[in-house]
């Protein structure tokens, strides 16, 4: 095996993609609706134990930019919400779709019964509840990691969110091969922790910008664009670093 592969099974997460550039999530085309699978982690590291720890290395760094991207989304959520004071919304981007989306639900026609009806918001409501329905599984249940090398299991790992463990170790793995498993497992705990994070950061946002508007549910029905702000910033920060 030449290159490693840190995999999410059972989940989706389709609104976050390969969320933070750590995992390899299943494509949307994946859904299922109904009752979810167990969310795991299977990490399969290179056959070299050098290769192994620089692949886990790779990525610990892809998980702290995503978590710096993250702040910097939540600093630019926040100026929109005050007003968008220093933000240009004439040149594009994330704030300036926010921003549009902002003045669309100040409309009274945006507010009728059927305004789901609408194409683009119906299907940003659903892409919306069905992230927010995969996390709540995902998050809700415990964590099972499985670190592979050279196709033997090494050792799997399930934690509860007590702080329990239980630790199936693979026959004949060595301590540094544990020791990988160990940063397999750390990693795994750090990015749900990033994930939780990314839901608190939308939901504060949209509190925020709730306070813009004069209608009843404010918060709940800006909860879909503040969602979608914070992934095209996510997006457009890791395309784009130097934008940051």
């Amino acid at each position: 095996m030449d290159e490693g592969r840190f995999a999410l099974t059972g989940a989706t997460l389709t609104g976050m993609d390969d969320l933070f550039g750590v995992w390899d999530v299943p494509p949307a085309a994946a859904v299922q609706f109904g009752a979810p699978a167990e969310p795991a982690w299977r990490v399969e590291l290179p056959d070299s134990r050098a290769e192994a720890r620089a692949f886990l290395e790779q990525k610990r760094r892809a998980l702290k930019r995503g978590e710096a991207h993250l702040a910097e989304a939540e600093r630019r959520l926040s100026r929109v919400a005050a007003g968008g004071e220093g933000v240009s919304f004439a040149v594009g981007g994330p704030e300036a779709e926010l921003q549009r989306a902002l003045l669309a639900m100040e409309e009274p026609a945006a507010y009728a019964p059927d305004w789901r009806a609408d194409a683009d918001r119906g299907k940003l409501f659903q892409r919306w509840r069905a992230f927010l329905d995969e996390v709540r599984a995902f998050v809700s249940r415990y964590a099972q990691v499985e670190t592979e090398m050279a196709g033997t299991l090494i050792g799997r790992t399930t934690v509860g969110w007590t702080g329990d463990f239980e630790v199936l170790l693979g026959p004949g793995a060595t301590a540094e091969e544990l020791a990988l498993h160990r940063e397999s497992v750390r990693l795994a705990l750090q990015s749900r922790i990033a994930l939780i994070r990314l839901l608190t950061v939308v939901g504060t946002g949209a509190a925020k910008l709730a306070l813009r508007l004069t209608v009843p549910g404010a918060q709940l029905l800006v909860l879909p664009a503040a969602w979608k702000f914070v992934r095209d910033v996510l997006h457009e920060l890791r395309e784009w670093p130097g934008r940051q």
